[in-house]
Order: C-alpha cells, then sequence, then structure tokens
C-alpha cells in the first residue's frame, strides 16, 4: 500500500516514529514525506486565532525545550517508544535520506506544490501527523484517503481539548477518553471512523499525564489501522453529523473545573 506522511515539522517525534513504523512494515510502501514550512504568517495567524495565549506555550514547547526533552524519564511517552523502537534519526530529512524517500518541504500542506507531488505519487492512502487544515484539493487525491488520529473518541467528541470536555461532562466513571482513527472529511473530526481506543483514567492522574499516555498509543493504533487497511480487514464507518458536537479551545477558568473534576472521579 503505497502512503504519502504529511508532518508538522521536520523534528516531530510523533511523525518520525509513524515514518520509521511505516518503513518497517511489510506491505506499506513510504512514497514520499511532507513537511509544514516552520515559519509562515498565514500559519501564524490562523495558529493565533485558534490557540490565543496558547501559541507561545506551543512555540516553547517546539524549539525550545524539544518534544523528545520533555518526556525523556517517562515510561508511557513518545520518547519512551522511540528507545524502544531504536530510533535514530533526529529528523525526518535525515531518515528520508536514509530511506531514499523523497522529502518536501512546503508552505502548508494545500500548497499547489505539495498537490502536484501527490497527485503524480497517487498515494493510496496519506497519513496526516499534525500541521493544519487539510483542504479539498488535498482530500481528493488518496484512493482510500486520509487517515488521522483523533485525540478523543468520536463522535461525541470533536474538535479541541476533548480530554478535558469529555472530564468535565462526565456524570458517571468513566469519562469518555480516548483516541479514534479516522478519514478526514471537509468536516471537523466527522470522517468515517476506523478504529477507536479506550482510555481508562488513572488514580491520581492529571491531563498532562492523560495527554503523555495518549501519545505512543496514538502511533500504535494508526499502525494498526494502515494494517488493517492494506490487508482490507477495515470498514469505515460513517458519522452523521448529529452523532457529535465540535468543541473549542476551552477557558483556563473551565479547565480549573475540569482539572477538580478529574480529581473527584480518580
Amino acid at each position: 500500500m503505497r502512503i504519502a506522511l504529511l508532518a508538522p515539522t521536520n523534528s516531530s517525534l510523533y511523525s518520525r516514529l509513524l515514518a520509521e513504523s511505516i518503513l518497517r512494515t511489510e506491505g506499506l510502501e513510504l512514497e514520499v514525506i511532507v513537511v509544514r514550512r516552520m515559519i509562515s504568517w498565514k500559519r501564524l495567524r490562523g495558529e493565533l486565532r485558534r490557540d490565543g495565549p496558547r501559541l507561545v506555550q506551543k512555540i516553547t514547547q517546539k524549539l525550545v525545550l524539544g518534544e523528545e526533552r520533555k518526556t525523556e524519564h517517562e515510561e508511557e511517552s513518545l520518547a519512551a517508544l522511540a528507545r524502544q523502537l531504536e530510533l535514530s534519526s533526529p529528523s525526518l530529512q535525515k531518515m528520508a535520506k536514509l530511506h531514499g524517500v523523497p522529502f518536501l518541504v512546503a508552505p502548508d500542506h494545500n500548497h499547489p506544490r505539495v498537490e502536484a507531488r501527490l497527485r503524480d505519487i497517487a498515494p493510496d492512502v496519506i497519513v496526516f501527523s499534525g500541521g493544519g487544515l487539510i483542504r479539498k484539493n488535498i482530500l481528493s487525491i488518496p484512493q482510500k484517503g486520509i487517515l488521522n488520529c483523533h485525540a478523543g473518541l468520536l463522535p461525541p467528541y470533536r474538535g479541541m481539548d476533548v480530554v478535558e470536555w469529555a472530564v468535565l461532562e462526565a456524570e458517571a466513571k468513566p469519562p469518555q477518553i480516548g483516541l479514534t482513527c479516522h478519514f478526514m472529511d471537509k468536516g471537523v473530526d466527522t470522517g468515517p471512523i476506523l478504529q477507536t481506543h479506550p482510555l481508562q483514567v488513572r488514580k491520581g492522574d492529571n491531563f498532562t499525564a492523560i495527554r503523555r499516555r495518549l501519545q505512543p498509543l496514538m502511533v500504535q493504533l494508526m499502525m494498526s489501522t494502515l494494517v488493517g487497511l492494506e490487508q482490507e480487514a477495515l470498514v469505515p464507518q460513517p458519522q452523521a453529523g448529529h452523532d457529535g458536537r465540535q468543541y473549542f479551545v476551552m477557558h483556563p477558568r473551565m479547565k480549573q473545573l475540569a482539572a477538580f473534576r478529574l480529581d473527584e472521579l480518580t
């Protein structure tokens, strides 16, 4: 099965783990890696509208702290999975060069240069590992679809901060927390569902610990879904619009309430 990988940054650990896993899996062929350019005024404006004050924190984590450093001592983390897989490439570009995979950097994933390259390759599946919204011109390219792993259970929890929203709205244990692999469409997390993976809340959990635990599971669920698609063992299940709702960035005061609620549940 021919695969294209879309990544948010050259150093994204999540993207590197996906690329490495795809390269090691029989029946999967990584045909191109596309990375979004780090600095773009269009991107900055879009993320500022979406994330507001959180944008500074995101930039600090990616450019100053680094994605590996913040989890390097955790047993259930992307960094732990990287050690388990003996991931050595510090960047997607170096990984692509090592394995002879075409590598492309563009202002965003919807750029005409990206579209032209993807149409030329004609991948069966495009794997989305972050990097903004995907437009119709790219959505229409792959034979099967664009695969995304959403950090929430679909269809109930679409959009942003769905771990916190699920906890805040929980009326009984456990809250609806987990992952969903789905094909992307023009909506926000409304595409056909392929696989889900619920996550149990543990005693003493906080939101940082929950999200850290979800990250390596995202890699594993994405790979399980890719193998299932390659073996034609998965049937996408369409979502109806009324099956769920879209959530937006949670206000800090609401997050405090969600944290109190999480303490009550654990």
